[in-house]
């Protein structure tokens, strides 16, 4: 993975990208000494790359992330760009925009840049999966309680109309181990089953699942194994050779501080012939290259893949490793202090190994509703709830733009409800 250095040195890089890119790039760099172990000015000048309401302690990166000043001026350049000139020849510039973003989503994601289809979100993602794979009346489906409905609903409808079968492991909260959940999913599987589809970190509690022990128990029987990465592409480094998954879904306006309706889709290169493409028109040709086949949808918003693309460099920028320790550090922060708190009850796993940026927690004897409306109303705290299940809570999921005076705050916030 490149480092933020080593991605401005290069020379290619530096030419793709305007000059205020390699402007904040050697501000960071100088605020980020010493080498390798970002300082807070570090941090504090990166969260001023953000156009957040004063006031406003945003703590919902899993939901919707907002972008940065650069990818929103990379944006709004395209974009009057785009309507200023909306001719074919114009356009043709942004053929090898999509083949840039392939070819660094490829990097950032450790796979091969025609394993890469560049969608709309990961529910689009995950449905093509869905809608793409041949199965037949009776073929087993493993998916677990807490899959996202895109990557849940969406198989119990395909199974209402053609019969095949859905099993769906129970999540415990919090999880046991990371060898229970491994061991749910290891029951599951019969002769029959022909997929295994999880959520590799949930958006429900913060879980994240062995994916890499899911997919070394699917390979070896021809199960194809699917990752739903809405909650960790861009968020924790994923090596998907190293995962070795079938199929991998991410959207760009979560944890990737990007566009919106932009996203990534990455099948493994063995398994794109087994993958019918879910839409077909203008532009779509049966030899396109790897996953091109499926991104074939139509007139795209194309000012928002530079969008996208820049917020590939941003991540590049800052680093992912940096990124992940940062917002592992921003959670590790928020439970060792909620767990303090009487009343307070952790959903969220503490074990580095079962979580990430995600933090779930209840209040005993508190309405989650109000709650969460009186976080909002009166601390200008923005977060998420769910209502009901094993689940039901509040989340809080920080970011880089994030600094513990934040969390500080929403902290003592949380104490005034008790």
């Amino acid at each position: 993975m490149q480092s933020r250095r080593t991605f401005f040195k290069s020379a290619p890089a530096v030419a793709a990208v305007p000059a205020v890119w390699t402007a904040l790039a050697a501000a960071l760099q100088a605020a980020g000494k010493p080498p390798g172990k970002p300082t807070e000015d570090y941090w504090n000048l990166l969260r001023k790359q953000f156009p957040l309401e004063e006031g406003l302690i945003y703590l919902n990166a899993a939901n919707l992330c907002p972008a940065s000043r650069p990818v929103l001026d990379r944006y709004s350049d395209f974009m009057r760009d785009m309507h200023a000139n909306p001719s074919f020849q114009n356009r043709e510039k942004y053929k090898s925009h999509y083949e840039s973003l392939r070819s660094k989503l490829a990097v950032l994601l450790g796979s091969e840049a025609d394993e890469i289809a560049i969608t709309r979100n990961t529910s689009e993602g995950s449905n093509i999966i869905v809608r793409g794979i041949d199965l037949k009346a009776g073929d087993e489906v493993v998916i677990t309680d807490h899959n996202h409905q895109s990557n849940k609903e969406s198989w119990q409808i395909r199974a209402r109309r053609e019969g095949i079968v859905i099993k769906s492991v129970p999540v415990t909260v919090p999880a046991v181990s990371a060898e229970h959940l491994l061991d749910g999913i290891r029951k599951a599987i019969t002769s029959r089953t022909k997929v295994i589809a999880v959520t590799h970190v949930t958006s429900t509690t913060g879980l994240l699942y062995p994916a890499r022990e899911i997919a070394a128990l699917a390979r070896p029987r021809g199960i194809w194994m699917h990752l739903d990465g809405a909650q960790s592409f861009g968020a924790i480094r994923v090596n998907l050779k190293e995962i070795g998954c079938d199929s991998y879904s991410g959207s760009a306006h979560k944890w990737a501080m990007g566009p919106f309706e932009a996203g990534v889709l990455f099948v493994r290169k063995d398994r794109l012939p087994q993958v019918w493409p879910s839409i077909v028109t203008a532009g779509w040709a049966d030899d396109l290259a790897g996953a091109r086949k499926l991104e074939n949808l139509g007139q795209r918003d194309e000012p928002r893949i530079v969008a996208f693309e820049a917020a590939v460099d941003f991540l590049n920028l800052v680093g992912m490793e940096q990124v992940e320790t940062r917002l592992r550090y921003l959670a590790g922060y928020l439970k060792e202090r909620l767990a303090d708190i009487s009343r307070v009850q952790l959903k969220t796993n503490r074990q580095p190994e079962l979580a990430a940026g995600v933090v779930k927690f209840a209040i005993t004897g508190k309405d989650i509703p109000e709650s969460y409306n009186q976080l909002y109303a009166r601390h200008r705290i923005a977060l998420a709830k769910t209502d009901t299940g094993n689940a039901a809570g509040l989340r809080f999921s920080p970011h880089v733009y994030n600094g513990t005076g934040d969390l500080d705050r929403a902290l003592a916030a949380v104490r005034m409800l008790i």
